[in-house]
């Protein structure tokens, strides 16, 4: 989840929009705390220009603050829906397609407690064991590693894993059990209630 999509947008008004656009695209009020890391999770807003957005976009309407309970939740009004979807900006679609997926992504990790983490160890023969580990509640679920031949071979399984960690996730229970059940699934686009 912490790969670049693209290089930091300079321009505040494209910080704005993407920010609109991700919490468009969640569905949901979010707290801070959420918005802040699915919006600099991927390096394409910097947390300073985010702290400097925010709060602008508070003050013109297009996000609003509710206060529920004990917790102030923030969404997108339908002027900044409006701004999300009519001023592209020099945000790349890809860029924005990804950046939602791991916002999602983010989100559903965060309600069933679990995560995923990976590296790649040099063995002494010269060859390389990419790592990789799922986890519930802190405990390790799912664990596998895999010999390559050179440290690049390693490398492109850890930007090919880094593409759809949840996917890959279900291919594996998938091939394990026998059963289709959990790529079909499968939703990107699908936030846990």
């Amino acid at each position: 989840m912490t790969e670049t999509l693209q290089a930091p947008l300079r321009d505040m008004s494209d910080i704005k929009i993407f920010i609109l656009f991700l919490m468009d695209g969640i569905g949901r009020p979010l707290d801070f705390i959420e918005i802040n890391d699915i919006v600099i999770q991927n390096g394409v807003v910097r947390p300073f220009d985010f702290c400097v957005a925010f709060p602008d976009l508070l003050e013109t309407g297009h996000i609003r603050m509710e206060t529920s309970s004990s917790e102030e939740l923030y969404s997108v009004t339908d002027i900044g829906r409006e701004a999300a979807h009519s001023l592209g900006g020099k945000i790349l679609h890809t860029t924005m397609d990804k950046a939602l997926q791991n916002a999602i992504l983010l989100l559903n990790l965060r309600k069933t407690d679990s995560g995923y983490r990976y590296s790649i160890e040099a063995l002494p023969n010269g060859k390389f064991l990419f790592h990789l580990y799922y986890s519930e509640n802190g405990s390790d679920t799912i664990t596998l590693s895999v010999v390559t031949e050179s440290a690049k071979e390693a490398e492109n399984m850890e930007i090919e894993f880094e593409q759809h960690p949840e996917l890959f996730r279900r291919a594996l229970l998938s091939l394990l059990t026998n059963s289709a059940a959990p790529i079909d699934e499968y939703e990107p686009y699908r936030l846990i209630p």
